[in-house]
């Protein structure tokens, strides 16, 4: 292996026996995310956070946590300029939490929450944010093993055409022969490839992303289930097996609130390709709202205000989301916020 190009150490993000993988607790430091690097802290439960600090089992005023994957997590940004952080500022009175990491799906938010309320964590509200890549990450990536343990492993390595990240904009040359016998040839290679990239993204335009496979692809398998029956790369249980799934899992989250007096509300947000090719009413948004029906306090609806802000601005893919990814930037996080402290109630 190069060691020029070995990953580099992510001190922050471990392995959870119970639950998978969480962030260490007490952490002061950094994180990229493409070209973006950005300062962490978490607290003494391993939960992202404002600065380090140490929390307590019970709270002295309303706790509310919050539990979701890679955007509740809110990969990119400050911690001040997160759709959670942003609520807990506009909403002082409470102790916000924020349980949310990358990769999550159901049945961690269940295996998570339930391992941190039988440690005696205290809360009065679980706010679940269901992302859209929860259902295949739960068709494919999520198992009991023969002890009841959760894992998180593919049963088989995905193919090209169902990997989890979308073909990027500039293939990736061949490696000549001075590449492939020197291990510094083979860096600089890489690194005026990634240049190459990320320059190439930067240029591109909505309609060069939104090429098959692209980033913005209408095919790209991860978010199409919303809006394609088409989709694949569902693993053996296929779309309809995994949101059985999912639901499932969100069952037993519920039995366990209910057993221990917590509300359980939920969340639901676009991606861009639900912005470019599906509807306002999209069946993330159905699925959810009637799942709530009779078990959650409150249900999030944000695809109207992101639907809204698309009529507003022409760009608006550009000025939500990293440019050339899905996840929120500063001002889609901004925008979510919005929406979530105006129907707080």
């Amino acid at each position: 292996m190069n060691p020029f190009l070995a990953a580099p150490n992510n001190t922050f993000r471990i392995r959870d026996p119970a639950y998978t993988h969480t962030l260490a607790p007490n952490f002061d430091g950094f994180d990229a995310w493409g070209s973006y690097k950005f300062r962490i802290f978490t607290n003494s439960l391993g939960f992202r956070d404002a600065s380090v600090r140490e929390v307590p089992l019970a709270a002295d005023r309303k706790r509310v946590l919050f539990i979701g994957d890679s955007f509740t997590e809110s990969l990119g940004v400050a911690y001040e300029e997160t759709f959670v952080g942003l609520f807990a500022r506009a909403h002082p009175e409470l102790d916000v939490l924020n349980a949310g990491v990358s990769s999550y799906a159901p049945s961690v938010y269940y295996e998570k929450l339930k391992h941190f309320i039988e440690s005696g964590l205290k809360f009065d509200e679980a706010v679940v944010y269901i992302d859209i890549s929860d259902i295949q990450d739960e068709a494919t990536l999520y198992w009991y093993d023969q002890n009841g343990v959760l894992q998180l492993t593919p049963p088989i390595p995905p193919s090209e055409d169902c990997s989890p990240l979308p073909r990027p904009p500039l293939p990736r040359p061949e490696k000549g022969w001075l590449e492939k016998v020197s291990y510094l040839a083979e860096f600089l290679d890489q690194l005026r490839y990634s240049r190459r990239l990320a320059a190439s993204i930067e240029r591109a335009s909505v309609e060069d992303l939104s090429k098959s496979g692209a980033v913005y692809s209408r095919d790209y398998a991860r978010p199409s289930w919303t809006y394609s029956k088409d989709a694949t790369c569902y693993g053996a249980v296929g779309i309809e097996g995994a949101i059985d799934k999912a639901r499932e899992r969100m069952d037993r989250l519920y039995e366990l609130l209910t057993a221990h007096g917590v509300d359980l509300s939920v969340g639901v947000y676009p991606w861009p390709q639900q912005l470019l090719y599906d509807r306002e009413n999209s069946r993330q948004a159905q699925i959810w709202r009637e799942w709530c029906a009779g078990k959650c306090r409150r249900f999030f609806d944000h695809f109207p205000a992101f639907f809204r802000y698309k009529e507003q601005d022409p760009d608006f893919v550009r000025s939500l989301f990293f440019w050339g990814d899905m996840h929120f930037n500063a001002r889609g996080n901004q925008l979510l916020a919005e929406d979530l402290i105006w129907n707080y109630k």
